[in-house]
């Protein structure tokens, strides 16, 4: 939908997103909605491109955001002064990428062995 009449710097198109998913345990039904705001034009932009970007962003939150929040438990750390978040959050996606390019799949998985040995790290890693 074109955004006419709304004073928003550089918006071009506001969206919704009509959502209903299943609970897989409980089989209850879930029916809800998501708005969007984008920049991007008509001719740049369709509802099909639309909703190919709002999926490729649970793909980066679901592939990242989740495994830091779950695995590295990113939300407890209590590392909150200075430079010392940022530092935190770049070791632990240089841990994953690292994870991610020597063909790890389960990152909790290894995560948990490498705590454990040092060998089977430096073996990861080549060395």
């Amino acid at each position: 939908m074109r955004a006419t009449g709304i004073d928003f710097p550089h918006l071009s198109q506001v969206f919704r997103i009509q959502r209903v998913t299943i609970d897989q345990k409980s089989g209850k039904i879930r029916d809800d909605c998501a708005y969007g705001l984008t920049s991007l034009t008509q001719d740049r932009a369709t509802p099909e491109n639309l909703m190919g970007i709002a999926r490729g962003h649970w793909g980066i939150e679901n592939r990242n955001h989740h495994v830091r929040d779950t695995t590295f438990h990113e939300d407890l750390s209590r590392v909150r002064t200075e430079n010392g978040p940022r530092m935190m959050a770049t070791l632990r996606e240089l841990a994953m990428s690292i994870m991610r390019l020597t063909g790890v799949e389960n990152i909790a998985k290894a995560a948990r062995n490498f705590a454990a040995s040092a060998t089977a790290t430096l073996r990861q890693l080549g060395f």
